[in-house]
């Protein structure tokens, strides 16, 4: 689903200019130098605050639709397209409203940016957005619909969504926790002492309460009736189940994607500047440019989290429903540098995971749909070795590790796979594990040891933490010329053709014999096609483990020991 079919592209355009262009405004050099105001605490100033604009909440759309898709009967329950169309279509929705507080840089705004989204769906802002929604061929209004003729809703349907609308409020754990989204009672109790809570009471520090003076914004819609306010959250009609059901797992996957979002060599300020992590320090660099493009100004920043976005290759959920992270960097210009890259690193995967497993960890329906295949509790994060340093990963899982004991048990170390070929990495993710101290993995290691390997200081509880095994189809490439060398394939019978280059003549690939040894070791592209003639199971070794697990020349001595036995 396009982010025009889950949302009209007239009111998209209408709230990004709206809502997310005057937080990019306002985050400028431009802006800071009209103000007058200095940089008092630069690691926590809002003009370095990562970015919360248009380009962030389109990736955040992207992201709700990706995301829902691949958790889909995977870390949430399998639901049929009706149902899904509607669950990312609402994602995207209220994806355009949850950050919009963000306009306001204070730390009071920050900290209420929440429940600004929640008491804007009730302002006058929205209700152009509103009629819009209910004209057009919004898949969330025709859904509400669908409901509203099969159980009525106790108020009017444009006022229901805006309070769908109003649970944007929920993209954030620290104003709705995980464990809220589970109990409906609870969400509505949460939802309503929000919205019926002044915001400028809400921004001064009081706290959200049903007993306050209703805000007019909100009064408008209801009266002076303290039962009426999102009633279908606590309705017991099954099609009213079934929406709760959707929005709520809806608003998972915006959280986990929220948090999924880019970062690494993408990562930019609101107000477009881009922020990097330097090899000497471990700390920040913001490139600051003038809109003019007559000045150009680096500011290094102590003790910032930025570092540790900006080293964040990926983060994302992977077809067997891990969170799994790449970084950019593991090598540093001395130990204290790497120290600090390793602690903000870390703090940032805190967070990312902090947001992605709870949000999953508690997903259930309370009307009978097909399980999800994985249980979210049992999610796990892994942390890809960086080619250049591969133990910085290890250093980031123990600070990890230190800062959250719960997850022990939770968190691997693996092999680097972002610099494979696409479609490589995308059949490793796909293949079967094959758990150290099997069977299997003992007859592979006989195997391999018959056609030539040395494999006697093999250690497999090392060498198979990484070892997946997957069958090829016929008339597929295996590997191509000139593409990364990131895996080793034994094929475990005939099959497979090599073609090199160079003119060099075809040739089969036997059974048992490692293929892509070459490249891994001398870290270089790959010199020859790899095509299965027909259907052949492989077993696939990352090449950074092979070179450090499985490599194991043989000396000359023993090479006539081997030749002539």
């Amino acid at each position: 689903m396009l982010t025009g079919d889950a949302l009209p592209d007239d009111i998209r355009t209408l709230l990004e200019e709206r809502f997310w262009r005057p937080i990019e405004r306002s985050a400028t050099i431009e802006a800071l130098r009209e103000s007058g105001a200095g940089i008092d605490d630069a690691a926590h100033d809002p003009f370095l605050f990562a970015d919360h604009g248009v380009v962030h909440v389109r990736d955040i759309a992207r992201g709700v639709i990706s995301l829902a898709e691949s958790a889909n009967g995977l870390l949430l329950p399998l639901r049929p397209p009706e149902r899904q169309r509607f669950l990312v279509a609402y994602g995207v929705t209220v994806t355009y409203l949850h950050d919009i507080g963000m306009v306001d840089p204070t730390p009071e705004g920050r900290r209420v940016h929440p429940a600004f989204a929640a008491h804007t769906a009730f302002g006058p802002e929205l209700d152009d957005v509103v009629e819009h929604l209910l004209g057009g061929p919004s898949p969330m209004v025709a859904r509400l619909r669908h409901v509203q003729a099969v159980s009525p809703f106790e108020v009017p349907l444009p006022v229901i969504v805006r309070e769908v609308l109003s649970l944007s409020m929920a993209h954030s754990k620290t104003a709705v926790p995980a464990a809220i989204l589970d109990d409906p009672v609870a969400l509505r109790q949460s939802i309503q002492s929000v919205v019926l809570t002044e915001l400028d009471a809400l921004r001064a520090g009081a706290s959200p309460s049903l007993d306050s003076p209703w805000p007019p914004s909100v009064r408008r819609f209801y009266g002076d009736l303290r039962t009426e306010p999102f009633a279908w959250l606590t309705s017991d009609a099954p099609a009213h189940v079934e929406l709760v059901d959707d929005v709520v797992d809806a608003l998972r996957v915006l959280r986990a994607a929220d948090a999924l979002r880019q970062r690494g060599t993408t990562l930019r300020t609101a107000g477009g500047y881009e922020v990097f992590m330097e090899a000497a320090t471990g700390e920040a660099v913001y490139s600051l440019r003038s809109a003019d493009r007559s000045e150009l100004f680096f500011l290094r920043v102590e003790g910032t989290r930025s570092a540790g976005e900006a080293n964040i290759r990926t983060a994302w959920i992977t077809p067997s429903g891990q969170l799994r992270v790449s970084f950019h960097r593991g090598a540093y210009g001395s130990a204290a540098a790497r120290a600090r890259a390793v602690a903000h690193t870390a703090e940032v995967v805190d967070d990312i995971q902090a947001d992605v497993l709870p949000s999953f960890g508690t997903s259930r329906t309370r009307l009978a749909l097909p399980p999800a295949a994985r249980d979210p509790r049992e999610m796990t994060i892994e942390l890809e070795r960086p080619r250049d340093a591969p133990g910085f990963a290890t250093e980031v899982a123990f600070d990890l590790l230190q800062r959250q004991p719960a997850l022990v048990g939770r968190v691997a170390v693996v092999a680097n796979l972002e610099d494979a070929d696409p479609g490589e990495r995308d059949r490793y993710h796909r293949a079967a594990a094959i758990p150290p101290g099997t069977a299997e993995a003992r007859s592979i290691l006989l195997a391999l040891q018959d056609h030539g390997m040395s494999v006697d200081d093999v250690d497999p509880a090392a060498a198979f933490s990484d070892v997946r095994r997957i069958t090829v189809a016929a008339g597929e490439v295996l590997v191509a010329a000139g593409s990364p060398p990131a895996f080793v394939y034994v094929p475990t019978e005939p099959g497979l053709r090599v073609v090199p280059g160079g003119g060099y003549p075809e040739q089969p690939a036997g059974a048992w014999l490692p293929l892509g040894v070459t490249g891994v070791v001398r870290d270089a592209a790959r010199n020859s096609d790899v095509v299965a003639d027909h259907d052949v199971e492989v077993v696939m070794v990352p090449g950074e483990l092979f070179l450090r697990e499985w490599f194991r020349p043989t000396s000359a001595d023993r090479l006539h020991g081997l030749l002539h036995h």
